[in-house]
Parts: structure tokens; C-alpha cells; sequence
């Protein structure tokens, strides 16, 4: 019987508020540059909203060396709309992990995989150019004289590439073709916890013989819509601060960015003389199913899911050094997710260490996940944990001590969990490779 394939990190690219590339990145982690700042969305200068945000400075695209007929093709696709910057992010990340890595694309038989991941690419692109040809249909002398078929066909095919664009394969197509990648290609959407369902599907492929390497990528970009939804459902910080497990949490703050992630089977990496961060040990997934934004308190559902990951890693509960959890800031979610790692791990808060990210970055939706296991995995390289900012009242009903500031230490066996909308709970674990 063939041994198993071993699965092992040896790229990561993120850009997000504390920098872009890995180095600025992690040195923005490490000096707690958080980019908050407020966001301010016009109509018309006309003031629409203003809220808080973690916003990247400095991103030039041209940068990134990105093939200019493959984005041109897009251009011309689009019909002369420019790409959504959530798209620009997921280019970016997927050059900056594919640089880091070493990995060419050059060759079309390069046999590289991609999975991608976030919650709506092109959506809010798309509802803004409805919305604004609807007004100014609405607004112009002619409408009375306007059939209502009429309008609706003109609505229609003036959003009807954008439109096109919402489905998840398009961006799929767009992200292959200007990496030249021809492999098996998966588009993953399990609400925040995404990032972790895309890399267990990663390491799928890996294991089974589809590819010896998959690029894994993740982006999302704040929006006045989601900012509404979410402000209307009490789940904003009305004052720009990401607060997990304290008595005072009043919610979550979006942020902008992207992350790219090259997992490979170690013995691939090991012949190109491969940089390695970490082996991925396995994953553990379960469905609550049971409401979209809020988590049924006492269902067992997160509990399962991190012990399957423990299970399929084969990793004693005692093994696990760090937790990177949701951290999402929200009073009913934190007690849910300190109730889930207190019944797996016991109520002893001195192992495993834990840390929430959020606070640094924001939240960065489809993308959370997978930018948090960048940080993570960043720590493991490092042998750092970063502290969880804003902890200063923590609640000691959720009998959560988080990591108040840095330690140095060495990090073995690490584990990313994530309590999502709509029940989509997940856990993964990274070992560090002697």
C-alpha cells in the first residue's frame, strides 16, 4: 500500500492593513500597525456613510509583474469596466505566495492546481451599476415615455458581463488564465471559515494525485452594502475596535486584503530545495445547519469539528501549543467559541496558548480564515506569538485568557478554528517541520 502523501506550507503572500508581502506583513503584525481608519463612501460627493475599517495603503497593482494580455483579455471582457479591487487583491496574493514559494508557471505544464475562495466577488460591483442605471433611468425626461420591457432589457444588458461575472467559476477562470494554470481548480464559498474548507480541498488534491502543488487564495474588500447588512444586525463596532472575548465586545470591523497559500507535497518540496513553513496535519469540518447568523449555543457542532481535526492529525488535545480562534468580537458568537475550545481543551488557560488576529487586520470575511493562518503560520517561522489586541476587559464568563503580549517561544503543533454563518464550523493544524 502507498504511503500517504505528507502536505506541507512553502509559500505564503498576504497584503493586508499591517502591510503587503510577508515581510512588511508580519512587521506589521509585530509592531501592531492596524490601518484602521475611516472609510467614507459618496455618492456624487455627496457623504453616503462613514464607518471604520482596516484599509491597505500604498497597493500599486503594477508591481506585481502580472501578464498585461491576460488583463487586457479581462478588460475587454468586462467591456470597459475596471476589475474589482477585491479581484486586483486576489491576483496580487496569488503572485506574491507563487514568488515566495519559488514555483513557475511559466511551463503550461507547470501542473500547479488553484482553489479560491471568498464570499461574493463582483456582487457589490455589480448591484452599484444597477443601481446607478436605474436611477439615472428613473431621472431621465424620457422614462414615462420608456415601456417597462424595455427597461428592463436595457437594465439587463447593461449589467449583463458584470452580472455574468457574480458566478464563482468566472473568477476562477480569470485568476487561471493570467497564472497559466490548467490543472484541477476548485472555487470554495463556506462563509468565513472558507479559508479552512480550501485548504483541506487543497490537500485533497494533493493526496490523490491531481497535483503536487495547489495554490490556495482569498481576498474581500469592505463595501457600503456589506456594511449596512451588517451594521443593521448589530454585528459593526461603533467604535472601529475588534474587542474578541471581553466584556465591552460590541462586534467586528471589516478589513481589506488577500492572502495566497501554496501548499505541496513535501517530497515535491523537498527535491526543488523548498522553503518549508509547516506540515499540514488535517482538518476537522461539521455543519451546524441550523441559523444563518447566529450559532446554536450548545449543539456540539464546533466541538466536533475540532476534535475530527485532532483525530485526523492524530494530536492529543495536550499537544497543541497556540489557538487562532474566530475572534470575532460579538458577545453570543465569543461565548459560543470560548464554550467549544473549554469543553476540547479543559478549562487550564495556560496550554494552549491562545491569540485572535482579527484585531490587527479586521475581518476580512470569505478571506478571514486564511488570512489568520498566514499570521499563524508566520508565528511558527518566527517563533512569536503575537498578543491579542484591545484585551483589556476581558469576560470571565467565557474563561478565555488570551496572549496580552508577545511571547517567545517555539511552536510545534498549531491549530486555526473558525465558527461561520450558517453553522460552517472548521479546524485545521500545522506542525512545524524539523
Amino acid at each position: 500500500m502507498a504511503k500517504e502523501k505528507r502536505i506541507v506550507i512553502t509559500g505564503i503572500g498576504p497584503l493586508a492593513s499591517t502591510g503587503i508581502g510577508k515581510d512588511a506583513f508580519w512587521e506589521g503584525i509585530l509592531r501592531g500597525r492596524t490601518g484602521l481608519r475611516t472609510k467614507e463612501i459618496k455618492i456624487k460627493e455627496e457623504l453616503w456613510e462613514s464607518f471604520y475599517a482596516h484599509t491597505i495603503e500604498g497597493f500599486d497593482f503594477a508591481e506585481f509583474n502580472v501578464d498585461e494580455s491576460a488583463l487586457a483579455y479581462i478588460r475587454d471582457w468586462k467591456e470597459g469596466d475596471d476589475l474589482p479591487v477585491d479581484l486586483y487583491y486576489l491576483i496580487a496574493a496569488v503572485a506574491l505566495a507563487l514568488n515566495d514559494s519559488k514555483l513557475s508557471c511559466e511551463d503550461e505544464e507547470n501542473g500547479i492546481g488553484l482553489v479560491l475562495t471568498h464570499e461574493n466577488m463582483g456582487l457589490m460591483d455589480f448591484v452599484l451599476k444597477l443601481s446607478h442605471m436605474a436611477f439615472d433611468s428613473l431621472n431621465s425626461k424620457t422614462t414615462s415615455s420608456v415601456p417597462k420591457k424595455q427597461f428592463y432589457e436595457e437594465l439587463y444588458r447593461g449589467g449583463l458581463k458584470s452580472g455574468y461575472d457574480v458566478q464563482t467559476f468566472m473568477t476562477l477562470f480569470h485568476v487561471a488564465r493570467i497564472f497559466n494554470i490548467h490543472n484541477y481548480s476548485l472555487f470554495i464559498n463556506n462563509a468565513c471559515a472558507s479559508g479552512l474548507y480550501a485548504l483541506e480541498s487543497a490537500a485533497q488534491m494533493i493526496k490523490c494525485g491531481q497535483s503536487p502543488a495547489v495554490v490556495v487564495a482569498a481576498s474581500d474588500y469592505t463595501e457600503i452594502y456589506k456594511y449596512l447588512w451588517f451594521r443593521d444586525i448589530g454585528l459593526y463596532s461603533s467604535d472601529g475596535r475588534i474587542k474578541p472575548f471581553c466584556s465591552d465586545s460590541n462586534g467586528l470591523v471589516f478589513g481589506d486584503g488577500g492572502v495566497g497559500i501554496v501548499m505541496e507535497d513535501m517530497e515535491h518540496a523537498l527535491k526543488r530545495n523548498a522553503g518549508i513553513y509547516a506540515e499540514y496535519l488535517g482538518g476537522g469540518f461539521h455543519l451546524e445547519g441550523w441559523k444563518v447568523t447566529t450559532p446554536q449555543i450548545g449543539s456540539g457542532s464546533y466541538q466536533k469539528a475540532i476534535s475530527r481535526a485532532l483525530k485526523t492529525g492524530n494530536i492529543g488535545s495536550n499537544e497543541i501549543d497556540l489557538i487562532v480562534p474566530h475572534g470575532v468580537g460579538s458577545q453570543a458568537i465569543d461565548y459560543y467559541e470560548a464554550k467549544a475550545i473549554n469543553d476540547v481543551f479543559g478549562a487550564d488557560s495556560r496550554k494552549p496558548l491562545i491569540t485572535a488576529f482579527k484585531p490587527y487586520v479586521g475581518h476580512n470575511l470569505g478571506g478571514s480564515a486564511l488570512l489568520e493562518t498566514a499570521i499563524l503560520l508566520l508565528a511558527v517561522k518566527h517563533g512569536v506569538v503575537p498578543p491579542t489586541l484591545n484585551n483589556l476587559n476581558p469576560n470571565p464568563l467565557f474563561n478565555i485568557s488570551t496572549v496580552s503580549e508577545k511571547v517567545e517561544m517555539k511552536l510545534n503543533t498549531v491549530m486555526k478554528i473558525c465558527c461561520a454563518f450558517a453553522g460552517y464550523n472548521a479546524a485545521v493544524i500545522f506542525k512545524r517541520v524539523n
